[in-house]
C-alpha cells in the first residue's frame, strides 16, 4: 500500500521527501565518544557508520569508524559531519579531517588560522579520475554511438581546496595513487593500504579450487561500469567462448549500460551476470572456487577493495590495470585499457603452468592478507595522522 501511494506522489514532493530524509539521516554527530578532551576534531566523511550497524558492502564503514577511534585515542573530542553538509561551523576545531564542504568553508573563513587540515583521498586525485573516466566514456561512444555518461565515476564537486591548501594528504592505495596527488600538491602525502573484509579461508579455497578454473574469470565491482572496465571485459569474452566471465555487481542500477550491453550480458553463453553478491554468502564462496582470476581494468581507483576482497578471501590471481592502485608484486598487469590490453594480459595468464598458478595464488593471498588487513590499515593510518599532527 505504501509503495502504491508513493508512486502517485508528484515528483517535486518525492524530491522534497528524499532531501529531508537525507538531511535527517546525515545530521551531525556530536562528541561521539562523550569525552571531555579539550582538543576537537571534525571528521568530514560519512555519518551512517555512527548510526547503523557495520555493513560489509563497502569498506568505508570500517574506515570511518577507524578514523574516529584513532582521533579519540590521540586525545580529541570527535564530531562527524557528512561531506556534503553545507554551512558547518568549523571555527572551534583543532583539526579537520576527510574531504568535502567543510574544507571549502574552512579556507574561506578569515578567522580560522591554526587548524590542522588533513585530506583523506579515497581514490586517485580528482583531476586524474575525471579525465580518465570521461576518456573511457568517449571511447565507448566512438565504438557504439551511444553516450553512457552515467556509467562513469565523475566527481561533480571537486573541492580543490582540500587537495591544494591542506597540511597534508592521506591517500588510499599503492604508490600510484599517492603520486596522483603529488602531481598537483607540494605538501606531504602518505599512502595507506586499502583494507578489506575477510570472510573466508582463502587457503582452503586455493587447495580445493574447481577443475578448469583457469578458464574462469571474475569481474567484481560496484557502480561506474565503464569506469571499471566492464564494457571491455564484455567485448573480449564475447569473442572468447572457450573462456567464462562471471560478473558480481548490480548491473540494474545503470539501466542505460544494461540496455546497451544486454546481448553480451544475457545472451552470451559464457558470460554470467550474478547481480549483487553478499560476500558472506555461499554463492560468493562458490564463485571464488570456480574462478582462478579476478580481472579489473579500471581507469581510477584507491586500491580497489573489490579486487582485494577476491584475492584475500579466495586467493584469486589479480589481472589489473595500474590505475586500480593494487600492486602485490605478483599481479598480472593490464598494460593498456583496451580489448587488446585485456587480450594480452589474459594470454599471459593462460600461458602459465599449474605450478606457477599455484605459486601466484599463494603469493597474492599472502601479500593481501598481511598488507591489507584491517589491523595494518589501522596502524598505517594512525601513523600517518600522527605524523601530520606534529
Amino acid at each position: 500500500m505504501k509503495k502504491h501511494v508513493k508512486n502517485f506522489l508528484p515528483p517535486w514532493l518525492k524530491k522534497k521527501i528524499s532531501y529531508l530524509l537525507h538531511k535527517i539521516s546525515n545530521r551531525k554527530v556530536r562528541n561521539y565518544y562523550k569525552s571531555k578532551f579539550e582538543k576537537k576534531v571534525l571528521i568530514s566523511y560519512i555519518v551512517s557508520p555512527f548510526r547503523k550497524k557495520m555493513k560489509m558492502s563497502h569498506t568505508n564503514f570500517y574506515e570511518a569508524i577507524s578514523v574516529a577511534k584513532i582521533f579519540h585515542e590521540l586525545g580529541y573530542q570527535v564530531d562527524i559531519v557528512h561531506y556534503e553538509s553545507e554551512g558547518v561551523d568549523v571555527v572551534d576545531y583543532d583539526v579537520i579531517f576527510g574531504f568535502g564542504e567543510a574544507f571549502k568553508t574552512a579556507f574561506e573563513n578569515p578567522y580560522v588560522c591554526d587548524q590542522k587540515t588533513i585530506c583523506y583521498g579515497t581514490g586517485m586525485h580528482v583531476n586524474i579520475q575525471n579525465t580518465n573516466t570521461l576518456r573511457r566514456v568517449k571511447e565507448v561512444y566512438k565504438k557504439r554511438r551511444c553516450w553512457l555518461g552515467k556509467s562513469a565515476r565523475f566527481v561533480e564537486k571537486t573541492w580543490t581546496h582540500q587537495t591544494m591548501l591542506v597540511n597534508g594528504i592521506i591517500a588510499l592505495g599503492d604508490e600510484s595513487c599517492k603520486k596522483s596527488y603529488e602531481l598537483f600538491y607540494d605538501g606531504p602525502v602518505f599512502s595507506v593500504p586499502t583494507p578489506f573484509y575477510k570472510t573466508l579461508d582463502a587457503n582452503s579455497l586455493i587447495e580445493n579450487r574447481r577443475d578448469n578454473s583457469r578458464r574462469r574469470f571474475l569481474w567484481f565491482g560496484s557502480s561506474g561500469l565503464i569506469h571499471k572496465g566492464l564494457d571491455l571485459c564484455l567485448e573480449y569474452f564475447k569473442m572468447r567462448p572457450d573462456l567464462e566471465l562471471h560478473i558480481c555487481g548490480d548491473i540494474s542500477t545503470e539501466p542505460d549500460f544494461e540496455r546497451e550491453f544486454s546481448n553480451e550480458l544475457y545472451c552470451t553463453k559464457n558470460i554470467f551476470a550474478h547481480g549483487f553478491i553478499d560476500i558472506q554468502s555461499s554463492l560468493f564462496e562458490k564463485i571464488l572456487l570456480d574462478c582462478l582470476f579476478v580481472i579489473y581494468p579500471s581507469c581510477s581507483e584507491g586500491g580497489s577493495a573489490s579486487v582485494l576482497t577476491a584475492v584475500g578471501n579466495g586467493g584469486l590471481i589479480p589481472i589489473v590495470s595500474r590505475e586500480t592502485a593494487v600492486s602485490t608484486g605478483y599481479e598480472i598487469p593490464i598494460k593498456e585499457l583496451s580489448v587488446d590490453g585485456i587480450s594480452s594480459a589474459i594470454d599471459n595468464a593462460l600461458s602459465l603452468d599449474d605450478e606457477k598458478l599455484m605459486f601466484l595464488q599463494k603469493k597474492n593471498f599472502e601479500y593481501v592478507l598481511n598488507n591489507n588487513s584491517q589491523k595494518n590499515y589501522y596502524l598505517s593510518l594512525k601513523s600517518a595522522i600522527g605524523r601530520l599532527l606534529v
